[in-house]
């Protein structure tokens, strides 16, 4: 099936492809699980999907990013489909947020209708639109509306799994867009999910996703974080407020609200001033005193609602019935969680989260299906332990197996599943690039270590910047670890004289919408933007508009950052050393990210800049090259401008 597949793209064969569908094959065939770091270029989604549509089992593919999604329903299950004459159905299914509610859309220009975000001006337009499009739409998704709308106006017409009353409750069940995805998902053979809805069904034992045999993780670097989030817990006093004035609304007792009220402004105070702080001492056992009381008031309001059928007063029960369980989750506060909180005023909000996600993986992922973790890169080399401990992978067990090999044809009675266990095959597939005809990396160990002359290090490492963008003729995309070097840096390059003729433009974080910038860098090869995050994965920009990516400094973890903090102290507790086996795997994995934005296409050449001197320095300098792609070197400045102009076809 693959090679009929690639054949009609037109592709070559590649060993590294092959070899990956052959490890995925066998991951399926015997049940145990796969991580596979497959580079840019080695088309590894052709390489996963053809063994499993094969198989004829039923396969969720998990991924980060909707550009893979697209690709995915619209060029790959098409193609595998067409060359191969398999009848493959699939399916992309989000979560509910993501579709028109029909239920809240016909009350969201009631007078009295509540908003958890304020509505903008557009609001009124914003919900002629959505009405419209849900009239003719046959699937209500978001992605499809024919025009902008603002998020608050969306959110008055959508309804989250948090405040859905369910199909069976609500008059407009029979309609539901979010229901209607789920039932073709259902009988779908490949469904297209993203990480953030493949860990809910993990928290939800299975409820949110329909049965199925194989999971594939896609860009499965990123899955512990949507794991953290998806296994964590937020709570907004505000929103406490406004569901107490929906619960008064719908009946439920005067003196139960009240106190509701009364609780949700104490906690509200006792927040002020903690933006970014973790919960600890005094503050914690203050914050978590102060959720038990709201988790009684709120559960005595909630018990007094009166019976009825009205949808929103449904809506109300059931967001009540989970704000309930949040606030309890936090008043409890588990050795194993970290409370923080981010934000002022109304903006503010308790977050809780896991310090680490590997068990409950293991016990509601690992031990039922096999799972096939792949992404172009990992942080690391094989057995890739830091991704895998992280997610209850075991590097020292022996893989699992299934008590017969699943096929379509299994007989359930006869060979029931038996857990896959903790253990895993891992495996590096060949790149198709030549990394070091095709890219160098720059490090200068002579310059100041930014840890300890910050000004000699912005203005040192600031030249530099001018003039690799010189030589690159612009096509240079700038990645920064704080939002204070993102300014510095664009500064510098707008005020500079950057070459004769330089028209490309100057793009920078937050001047526009990621996207916009995004497309704008593409569609402008002279073009330069300075981001800071966001821009470190995910972007794709091949040929000459990105010849050279310029990473600020080493990306560590900011050190008091609450959860990164948390799982410090956790790992010192352990008797281990914080900074080598919590510090070092996260920059590794990240500045992996970077760097992999370079070379994106075979005939793409250009230069990685780590403006770090301990890059060059350190003795844990091994760790993090090693996560890297395998570059030439240099440090001389003259040499990597040199390989810039040749990348970019400037003149020197």
């Amino acid at each position: 099936m693959l090679d009929a597949a690639v054949h009609g793209l037109g592709g070559e064969d590649r060993p590294g492809q092959r070899m990956l569908a052959d490890a995925v094959s066998d991951a399926i065939r015997r049940g145990h699980h796969l991580v596979a770091e497959a580079p840019t270029g080695s088309g590894k989604s052709l390489a996963y999907l053809s063994p499993a549509v094969a198989s004829g089992l039923r396969v969720v593919v998990a991924t980060a990013t909707i550009a893979l999604q697209d690709q995915l329903i619209g060029k790959d299950v098409p193609q595998l489909r067409r060359a191969s004459g398999v009848p493959c159905s699939a399916v992309t299914l989000k979560g509910r947020a993501n579709y028109v509610c029909l239920a809240k859309l016909g009350t969201a220009k009631d007078p009295d209708a509540l908003f958890d975000v304020r509505p903008t001006a557009s609001f009124d337009d914003d919900i002629d639109t959505i009405r419209a499009f849900a009239a003719s739409s046959t699937t209500g998704d978001r992605a499809e509306l024919p025009a902008d709308v603002s998020d608050s106006s969306w959110a008055s017409c959508s309804c989250s799994g948090q405040e859905c009353p369910g199909a069976r409750e609500c008059e407009e069940g029979p309609r539901c867009f979010a229901e209607r995805a789920r039932g073709l998902a259902a009988e779908a053979d490949v469904v297209i999910v993203n990480h953030a809805l493949a860990c809910l069904d993990l928290g939800a034992e299975g409820n949110v996703l329909p049965d199925h045999d194989v999971l594939v993780v896609d860009e499965a670097h990123a899955f512990p974080e949507a794991a953290t989030r998806s296994f964590g817990v937020d709570l907004a006093p505000v929103a406490l407020g406004r569901l107490a004035t929906m619960l008064r609304r719908h009946g439920a007792p005067a003196k139960s609200v009240d106190a509701l009220d009364r609780s949700a402004d104490h906690l509200r105070g006792l927040l002020d001033g903690l933006d970014g702080h973790r919960l600890l001492g005094e503050a914690l056992r203050s914050v978590q005193g102060a959720c038990t009381a709201v988790a009684e008031h709120l559960a005595a309001a909630r018990a007094g609602l009166p019976t009825s059928d009205d949808a929103e007063a449904k809506r109300a029960g059931r967001l009540a019935a989970t704000r309930i369980e949040t606030v309890r989750r936090i008043a409890e506060g588990r050795p194993d969680e970290v409370l923080w909180v981010e934000g002022r005023g109304d903006r503010a909000r308790i977050r809780l989260a896991p310090l680490e996600v590997g068990s409950p993986v293991a016990e509601h992922l690992l031990s039922t299906r096999p799972t096939i973790l792949v992404s172009a890169t990992l942080g690391g080399t094989p057995p890739f332990g830091a991704l895998a401990t992280a997610l209850g992978l075991d590097p020292d067990a022996e893989p699992g197996h299934w008590g017969e090999p699943p096929g379509p044809d299994r007989d359930p009675e006869v060979a029931p599943r038996r857990a896959t266990g903790r253990g895993y095959v891992a495996l590096t597939v060949p790149p198709t690039f030549d990394w070091r005809e095709q890219g160098m990396l720059f490090v200068d160990p002579t310059l100041p270590d930014p840890t300890r002359d910050r000004d000699g290090w912005l203005e040192a490492s600031g030249e530099h910047v001018l003039a690799l963008v010189r030589a690159a003729g612009g096509r240079a995309l700038i990645l920064c670890t704080s939002r204070a070097n993102v300014d510095h840096y664009a500064g510098l390059l707008r005020a500079a004289d950057l070459g004769d003729g330089f028209e490309g433009e100057i793009l920078v974080q937050g001047e526009a919408a990621a996207a916009e910038l995004t497309r704008r860098f593409l569609a402008d090869e002279r073009s330069v933007l300075v981001g800071t995050r966001t821009f470190w994965a995910g972007i794709d920009a091949p040929g000459a508009a990105c010849v050279l990516v310029v990473i600020d400094r080493i990306p560590f973890p900011v050190p008091n950052e609450p959860l990164h903090a948390a799982r410090r102290e956790r790992a010192e507790t352990k008797g281990l050393d914080a900074f080598g086996t919590v510090d070092i795997p996260a920059a590794a994995l990240t500045l992996a990210q970077g760097a992999g934005r370079l070379l994106r296409r075979r005939a793409d050449r250009g230069v990685v800049a780590v403006l770090d001197p301990r890059l060059a320095t350190r003795n844990y300098r091994r760790r993090l090259l090693d996560a890297m792609p395998p570059f030439r070197r240099t440090v001389d400045l003259d040499e990597a401008c040199a390989a810039l102009h040749d990348a970019a076809g400037t003149d020197a």
